[in-house]
């Protein structure tokens, strides 16, 4: 069997901080990522800037050393951002998929398919939309897409910005799809990610299938408060 593998998955605002005003260098948050030897890292609202061609995935892979594979979601006349997945990982394949529900909320859902010992692991890095009914379109299309790209008693990893802050997706996720939530047995308040400076709202979630919790919650305290409006979620895995 496969060692347990770490993943975190963390909104980093497109480098805007806590307060969406200060600028913050990707060297400042891949360090602060590096420390915890996360073997996949999700990341949402990753910019990349049309006029330089720099762009915060290449940053953030530089300073943590790790693979990045990056879906382009919202484009604007300065850039795009969307969302990275950053791995130490061998990767099968990957792909971008659409799941916005109108032409202005841009939305996607980042798959990619890893390499775990002898078996495929199947990783979705999700960002959801702003209301319920969006989310809960969302959450079907995703459950299509696990359906169609991987095969019965293959381990899945669901992880993102949910934007869920009142868990109206939890029935849909859970027990229609078949999800388990790896921190069903925390505190509710310890699993609280926005905002930063004071989370009140669980907005990021970790969701697993034929996975296992060894262990993990929420990274608080500093750096984290100032880095970005979202703190991390990190849990170490393994398949079941």
């Amino acid at each position: 069997m496969p060692l347990p593998f770490r993943v975190i998955t963390y909104n980093i605002r497109k480098g805007k901080g806590a307060n969406g005003r200060t600028a913050v260098e990707m060297r400042r948050i891949g360090a602060a990522l590096a420390q915890h030897e996360a073997d996949l890292i999700l990341c949402q609202e990753v910019f990349h800037c049309a006029r330089t061609g720099d762009s915060q995935s290449g940053g953030l892979a530089q300073e943590m050393g790790l693979s990045s594979y990056y879906g382009a979601n919202k484009f604007r006349s300065v850039g795009h951002h969307g969302n990275t997945t950053f791995t130490r990982l061998s990767v099968e394949h990957f792909d971008n998929h659409d799941i916005s529900t109108n032409r202005v909320e841009r939305r996607g859902a980042l798959y990619v398919r890893l390499t775990l010992g002898e078996q495929s692991l199947h990783v979705f890095n999700v960002h959801l939309g702003l209301n319920q009914w969006q989310r809960r379109t969302q959450m079907r299309q995703i459950g299509e897409l696990v359906e169609r790209v991987s095969q019965s008693g293959e381990p899945v990893l669901l992880a993102g910005d949910f934007n869920d802050w009142r868990r109206d997706l939890e029935g849909l996720v859970l027990h229609e799809l078949g999800f388990d939530d790896p921190f069903a047995g925390h505190a509710p308040e310890r699993l609280r990610t926005w905002h930063a400076r004071r989370p009140v709202f669980s907005l990021d979630r970790i969701y697993v299938k034929h996975l296992q919790a060894e262990s993990g919650g929420r990274l608080d305290g500093s750096p984290w408060s100032e880095l970005s409006d979202h703190l991390p979620l990190m849990a170490h895995l393994s398949p079941t």
